[in-house]
């Protein structure tokens, strides 16, 4: 059996490297930058009856630009437990005589930011928009692109809702130090790596301490991984020692990070798998030889990708997120 990789971990390195330029430093409120790693998500919720869809896409949209706008938006695809949620109420709705007849509507949008996961609201503040178009839907869409980015008021807001979650990690950083220990050993790594790496740096003690420790899983998970490839090279190899068993047992071997605990004995079943097939066709052992040599650079052109691999490792984590906004508004 085959196992499937969600995407490779190197991401976590980058992480890494992130943590190595961090001082060693108390837990302090830090520079506005530094804030910015923070990261709080935009969620849309069905609170508005008959809210058009295509609005509810807009006002997620206006939220993300919002909160990229003060330095604080979640990366793309990940999930955060913290998160920027709206409440919309139809102050006025008019039909506007003309030719055609146009609706216009006055919106009153309350904003709400706090721990998604946990339901503990951390403030919220409101806006009033206007908006015109040819139809309700249009109106709608008009009167939230009036809204702006900038709002003071909203701008405020994030600033709170910052020290607030600052004081969250500060507090339960050795839960969920624990939270992740205990992934770990259920052989949970992503999920583990994830939790860690959402520890953000203006943290400074918890985020070390974070950074520590993804060490150690990331070990764990490769260590664990090279087991488990290795056996099922070795077992393709010997199914038929062939070229067909070489290409197959190569293509795990070039899935093993040199890092790993197993990692000589990678080198060995290789060495094993060309004196195997040095006598066959002379052009299809090239073709062996050539990925067998090629695994000691594999974590070089990975290395080399670093970004784009960060970037999927991301859009690996889960999606979809069942948020507690009970008593928000």
């Amino acid at each position: 059996m085959k196992i499937k990789f969600i995407i490779s971990t190197l991401a976590v390195l980058v992480l890494m490297g992130f943590a190595s330029s961090t001082a060693k430093a108390q837990n302090d409120m830090g520079k506005v930058d530094d804030l910015g790693r923070i990261a709080i998500v935009p969620y849309v919720t069905d609170q508005v009856e008959d809210f058009p869809e295509i609005a509810k896409n807009n006002l997620r949209s206006k939220m993300a630009q919002i909160l990229t706008k003060n330095g604080i938006a979640g990366s793309a695809g990940f999930s955060s437990q913290f998160i920027m949620v709206p409440n919309i109420s139809v102050l006025s709705k008019d039909v506007v005589a003309g030719a055609p007849p146009k609706v216009a509507m006055n919106l009153e949008v309350a904003f709400f930011i706090g721990d998604g996961l946990n339901g503990v609201k951390y403030g919220s503040t409101a806006v009033y928009a206007k908006g015109v178009g040819s139809n309700e839907t249009k109106a709608y869409i008009a009167a939230l692109r009036n809204i702006s980015s900038s709002n003071k008021e909203i701008a405020s807001l994030i600033e709170t809702a910052k020290g607030r979650i600052i004081e969250y990690y500060n507090d339960n950083c050795d839960l969920i130090l624990k939270e992740a220990e205990g992934m770990a050993a259920q052989n949970e790594y992503d999920q583990a790596l994830a939790t860690l790496a959402s520890v953000p740096e203006v943290t400074k003690d918890c985020f070390n301490k974070a950074q520590d420790k993804i060490g150690s899983v990331y070990k764990a998970k490769i260590n664990r991984e090279c087991d488990i490839l290795l056996n099922q090279a070795t077992n393709a190899w010997n199914s038929g020692q062939d070229l067909a068993a070489a290409q197959e047992a190569t293509e795990l071997l070039n899935q093993i990070e040199p890092e790993s605990a197993c990692y000589a004995k990678v080198k060995s079943l290789s060495r094993t798998i060309k004196a195997g097939v040095k006598d066959v066709n002379n052009k299809e052992w090239q073709l062996i030889n050539k990925q067998l040599e090629s695994i000691t650079q594999i974590e070089k052109n990975r290395l080399a990708n670093s970004r784009e691999i960060a970037l999927a490792y991301a859009k690996n984590q889960p999606k979809t997120v069942t948020y507690n906004v009970r008593g928000w508004w």
